[in-house]
């Protein structure tokens, strides 16, 4: 039996993602509007740096996981080294992705180096932020717990971006009398608050993961995982494998919601000053997702919990088109289904550990980095995927840019509403038939592998002394 959680790390396990999630909005919500509106590149060179850092950030993905898992363990730890020792390093690459040096080939360039090494250096640590849910958890219900804390003080960080981020750049922009430098600073600000946040988790996790001054040179270099092991772990994993395909679906629907809102404001409902509304109660009603999230999973299993999440995003998200012309029933409608994606930002995680815990089992090798780490993966190609739906519907019904929004045709009104939650209902409903389908981890096997690892340790660590 492991270490029994603290009730500090039931409470604030998720502080650490409420710190990345600060800092990531930044990236989210005001990286383009920068570039367009603030620096002021021109529309060939952002879509020139968009499309290269974001391609490169898909193709190092899957290196994050196998970098942590592959490696010697570090002094604190295997994962909270990396918490550690990284984050001041995005502090200052953050920034460079938020200015604008010299001329516009060499600022570009910049940019991109600032994208890709900040990038680096904070994915290594968020990896091994969510790999600490295995070392941590002693069964299920406890993995679903910590996994539901991340999701709640992700949602959390959305709430208190969205009052803090925009305004405190053009605060900083007007006092420095340098638009580009508030930006600057605010990156470099909210990467600050996230080191301060993994620096806090790497001390409440303090005692949770064996270092080397506890188990000895010789047993921190054996934690090392070979790469065939890595990849056995992935091969030999189907139910790795069917969860890397239902929650790419999954990220698809909450980037294209992201992406499409506007559209939705501009051209349906024709008031753009409703979007900071919608941003606000979506982050809430997402916050609430998330919190009710490990009741439910302990109640259901986290596999039910997902699968019924998926077909309640979906369901909700169809309706929506239905109602998506009535401003106060399409408000109802789509923060209901804005829970379901705070309860399965919980629940979707949650079941990575639980893979990591089949890997383990089947190979006999630690590789619960690796394994979590792949929902990068998932993610990354998402983000690519989505830049292709969007300009399809759109073009689809004579989309244009700069049409203005008194011009907007039916046709267009509904391309934007199938968009914005038809088409995304439609991938949640299949991601959920992938996952009920598919996926046969039950709790009671979880349970039965985790005791059979445990009893091999025991047997190992006997034999050893």
């Amino acid at each position: 039996m492991k270490k029994p959680l603290s009730k500090a790390l039931r409470t604030f396990y998720g502080l650490g993602d409420f710190g990345f999630s600060l800092m990531t909005s930044v990236e989210l919500y005001l990286f383009v509007f920068f570039l367009t509106n603030v620096a002021k590149f021109s529309l060939p060179m952002v879509a020139l740096i968009g499309s290269v850092t974001s391609i490169v950030d898909a193709i190092l993905s899957p290196f994050y996981g196998a970098i942590i898992s592959g490696m010697k363990p570090l002094k604190w730890g295997r994962n909270r080294s990396w918490m550690l020792i990284a984050p001041p390093f995005v502090v200052i690459l953050y920034i460079f992705q938020f200015t604008k040096i010299g001329p516009e080939s060499l600022a570009a360039f910049i940019v991109c180096a600032g994208f890709i090494l900040s990038h680096i250096a904070w994915n290594i640590p968020w990896v091994a932020n969510v790999s600490l849910i295995p070392v941590l958890a002693n069964n299920p219900e406890e993995r679903a717990l910590l996994a539901s804390r991340r999701a709640t003080y992700t949602a959390l960080a959305g709430v208190v971006f969205s009052y803090t981020g925009p305004p405190l750049a053009n605060y900083l922009g007007k006092v420095t009398n340098n638009p580009i430098l508030g930006y600057s600073m605010l990156a470099g600000i909210m990467a600050f608050v996230m080191m301060i946040c993994y620096w806090t988790v790497f001390k409440l996790t303090e005692g949770y993961e064996p270092t080397e001054q506890v188990q000895g040179k010789a047993a921190s270099s054996a934690q090392r995982v070979s790469f065939k092991g890595m990849l056995n772990s992935l091969v030999q994993n189907p139910p790795l494998i069917v969860l890397l395909m239902s929650d790419f679906l999954r990220y698809m629907v909450n980037f294209i919601m992201t992406a499409a809102a506007a559209y939705y404001f501009t051209y349906v409902a024709q008031n753009m000053s409703l979007l900071p509304m919608y941003l606000l109660l979506g982050s809430i009603a997402q916050v609430i997702g998330a919190y009710i999230a490990g009741p439910l999973a302990k109640s259901l299993s986290t596999r039910t919990a997902s699968i019924v999440g998926l077909f309640g995003l979906g369901i909700a998200l169809i309706l929506c088109k239905f109602v998506a012309m009535n401003l106060v029933m399409f408000f109802v409608v789509v923060l209901i289904a804005r829970a379901f994606l705070g309860l399965l930002a919980s629940v979707m995680v949650s079941l990575y550990s639980d893979v990591s815990i089949f890997a383990q089992w089947k190979t006999g090798e630690d590789a619960s980095p690796f394994v979590m780490g792949l929902m990068n993966l998932s993610l990354k190609t998402a983000i690519i995927s989505r830049g292709t739906i969007i300009p399809f519907v759109l073009s689809t019904a004579g989309f244009v840019s700069g049409i203005k929004p008194q011009e907007a045709t039916m046709a267009l009104k509904n391309a934007v509403v199938n968009v914005f939650v038809f088409i995304p209902g439609v991938f949640a409903l299949v991601s959920g038939i992938i996952l009920a389908v598919g996926y046969k981890l039950t709790r009671e096997k979880l349970v039965e592998m985790q005791n059979e690892i445990n009893q091999r340790k025991a047997e190992a660590s006997g034999a050893i002394k």
